[in-house]
C-alpha cells in the first residue's frame, strides 16, 4: 500500500496558497490534517453541521474576501451537490474542496477509484466530471503537487476544484 500523505505537507500547501479559512464537516480520512489545523494559529477552522452549510459558509467567506478550503468526505460531497451547484458553479465562487475518500478499500489505494466496490468511492469522480468540477487525486506524497493544480484551477476558472484524498493522512 502506498505511503500516507503527511498532514504537515497538506497544511503547508494550504498555507502557501493563502487558504487560511477552513470550513469543514470533519472527515475521518483527514483527521491528522484537522488536528494540525486546530493547533496552527494562522488558520481559522469553522465547523459546520452538514456539508450544505459548509458550502454556503465558504461562499460567504469568499464574498468577504477570503480564500476558502472546504474539508469534507465523499459522503458529504454527495449530500451537498445542489448547494455546490448553486454556490460554486452558478455563482462562480472559487473554493478548494478537499474530499476524503471514506470507505475506500486499502487494496484500491493507488489504483483507479472507479474500480472500488463501494459506490461512495466509485461515484465521486464521475459526479465531479458531470458537474464540470476539475479534480485531482492525492493518494501518495508524490501527488502533493496536485493540490497546487487544484488551487490554480480555482483561481483560473472562478469556481470549485477538488482534491480527492484517497488514503488516511499521516500524523506528521
Amino acid at each position: 500500500m502506498p505511503a500516507s500523505v503527511p498532514a504537515s505537507a497538506i497544511v503547508e500547501r494550504l498555507d502557501a496558497g493563502g487558504f487560511h479559512k477552513i470550513v469543514t464537516v470533519p472527515d475521518f480520512v483527514q483527521l491528522s490534517v484537522h488536528e494540525l489545523l486546530d493547533r496552527t494559529p494562522r488558520f481559522q477552522v469553522i465547523r459546520c453541521s452538514d456539508e450544505n452549510q459548509a458550502i454556503h459558509v465558504a461562499g460567504g467567506l469568499h464574498i468577504g474576501g477570503h480564500k476558502v478550503a472546504v474539508l469534507i468526505q465523499n459522503q458529504g460531497l454527495l449530500n451537498c451537490l445542489n448547494s455546490l451547484r448553486a454556490i460554486g458553479l452558478d455563482a462562480g465562487l472559487p473554493m478548494l474542496l478537499m474530499i476524503g475518500q471514506f470507505g475506500r478499500e486499502f487494496a484500491n489505494v493507488g489504483q483507479d477509484p472507479s474500480q472500488s466496490r463501494r459506490r461512495v468511492v466509485n461515484l465521486v469522480e464521475p459526479v465531479l466530471d458531470v458537474m464540470g468540477i476539475g479534480h485531482w487525486r492525492l493518494d501518495t506524497p508524490q501527488e502533493l503537487p496536485n493540490i497546487d493544480l487544484a488551487i490554480e484551477s480555482c483561481a483560473a476558472r472562478s469556481g470549485p476544484a477538488a482534491v480527492l484524498i484517497g488514503h488516511y493522512t499521516a500524523w506528521n
